[in-house]
């Protein structure tokens, strides 16, 4: 050890007494022992490099070696896409760190940071990589965005079908300008007419999201696949919406078949109805079992109750979101009855029904009606929120057709619901059908207009509103066919507020516009 020996010594020195001289050599002694005299430095970077994934130019590996085993963190950051630093990682001599949340086809600077005994970094190492385009559709998108968005990150699927009739399949997060920062691509059979609906980012980072009439599949962080949870061929088929329970069963809208007579009101002896109900998976003994059946509740053979019915294709209820409320029950969606239900927590009973046949709130104001409503959730004040499609809405409305977001007050005591805050983007944003509306901790709302009846001329946008219906951030997206790509149409079903970091990454400087 090269130590500095600190004996006073100089004439100052040789006027002090011997107990002042020693009190002095002892604090100097403590000093460089704490600072210039460590036997433990900050291990050295001697190599590191960085690596962007073949599967995913979003994802780049920075790999160090260092002198001795220590943890380290990486910072990163462009102009304009933002400065950030990626979790600490374990003690090691030789690190492999994953960095996501990147923008495609830019350059970034990055700098390996060893942490020091001050719980501080000392960085040693610094370069640069550029990262991979964006894939498939995700390519072809054109987006321009207007305001920013209170959220660090905006969580969306994105399905379109290209050549032949091939279904693609995407999950991207966007950042606060609306720049897609991460991507996965599920490219997995079935391939046609299997969308990708709900999705849900899960406590360890994972993503689950649903595919139509097929499954529940898991992807990590680095957009491995984790896995699915394939429904038994005999139980009631999946579709739309999920919610995954603490035990790890599944929670979700199920599809069966039920045959009936309907002769008596000019249909079929034997007519074969597509019923939605909810059903619970349990992967454990992998069995399902129906925890709500309709036909318990109501009579499919009524006429009053079917609402939309097509003779030729009978398709009851067509559940598509399924919410928990506050106190444990359920706010389930019922598009073709333009209806909202509450179910209680041991699904036993329908609380209440909003809208529809056999509605128990009344609408004061017509206005205040909605129809092919997507994403029904209880706030915590107990006001219903939805996206409100306003597709087939009741013939005796003869207002202008247009979709918006919609929150409705109920009120028990005079069984009315009235509309407490709303928001339509304009008469030309109308989304037939799939679409979202979340309420954000901040009191907005992420509205998503997630398909267009004209995809030539009319974007998809997704849009955050304040409480007073402001409009303080829109991503708009159109993708129209080209010679080179034959796309039919793009959507979003839904959009929705993103985690706070991918893998546990900090921002420390946000994105800016150039």
């Amino acid at each position: 050890m090269n130590c500095f020996n600190p004996t006073p010594r100089d004439s100052w020195g040789s006027r002090l007494s011997p107990t002042v001289v020693a009190a002095i050599a002892a604090a100097i002694a403590l000093i460089a022992l704490s600072s210039a005299c460590s036997d433990s430095p900050s291990p050295s970077v001697i190599s590191h490099s960085a690596r962007v994934d073949e599967r995913n130019g979003q994802i780049v590996f920075v790999s160090a070696v260092l002198s001795a085993p220590a943890r380290v963190a990486v910072e990163y950051e462009n102009e304009y896409a933002g400065k950030f630093r990626t979790a600490l990682s374990e003690t090691a001599a030789e690190h492999i760190i994953p960095v996501v949340r990147l923008r495609a086809d830019t350059v970034y600077r990055y700098a390996i940071g060893v942490e020091k005994g001050d719980g501080e970094f000392a960085y040693q190492a610094r370069g640069e990589f550029k990262t991979g385009s964006l894939p498939g559709i995700l390519a072809t998108m054109r987006s321009e965005a207007t305001g920013e968005s209170s959220l660090d990150l905006i969580l969306s699927d994105y399905n379109a079908k290209f050549f032949n009739n091939r279904l693609e399949r995407r999950i991207v997060m966007m950042d606060a300008l609306g720049h897609p920062v991460w991507h996965y691509s599920d490219d997995k059979p079935p391939l046609i007419d299997s969308p990708m609906q709900s999705v849900r980012v899960q406590p360890n980072g994972d993503i689950m999201y649903m595919i139509g009439k097929c499954c529940v599949r898991r992807a990590t962080p680095l957009g491995e696949d984790a896995g699915e949870i394939v429904i038994p061929p005999d139980s009631d088929w999946p579709h739309h919406d999920f919610l995954p329970l603490e035990d790890g069963r599944l929670l979700y809208i199920g599809r069966y078949i039920f045959v009936f007579d309907d002769s008596a009101n000019g249909g079929r002896a034997e007519t074969r109805a597509r019923v939605d109900g909810v059903s619970l998976y349990d992967p454990a003994n992998g069995e399902t079992e129906r925890v709500w059946d309709p036909m318990d509740f109501w009579d499919i053979r009524d006429p009053a109750q079917r609402a939309t019915w097509d003779p030729d294709r009978p398709y009851w209820l067509h559940m598509n979101s399924l919410a928990k409320s506050g106190d444990g029950g359920y706010i389930v969606s019922l598009r073709n009855l333009n209806q909202v239900i509450s179910v209680s927590p041991d699904f036993k009973t329908v609380r209440w029904r909003l809208g529809g046949p056999g509605s128990d709130f009344a609408f004061p104001d017509w206005s205040d009606r909605f129809a092919g409503q997507h994403t029904a959730t209880e706030l915590p004040n107990g006001n219903v929120l939805m996206f409100n499609n306003y597709a087939s809405p009741p013939p005796d409305d003869g207002r202008a057709i247009y979709s918006r977001a919609l929150e409705l007050s109920l009120d028990f005591e005079s069984e009315t619901a009235v509309k407490a805050w709303e928001f339509n983007a304009d008469s030309q944003m109308r989304a037939p059908i799939v679409s979202s509306a979340y309420r954000l901790d901040n009191g907005n709302t992420l509205i998503n207009f997630g398909i267009s009846e004209d995809e030539a001329a009319i974007p998809i946008a997704i849009i955050e509103a304040d409480a007073q219906g402001r409009e303080m951030f829109r991503l708009e997206t159109i993708d129209p066919p080209t010679a080179e790509v034959s796309i039919q149409g793009p959507y979003r079903y839904r959009a929705y507020p993103g985690p706070k970091s991918i893998m546990g990454e900090t921002m420390l400087r946000a994105p800016k516009r150039r």
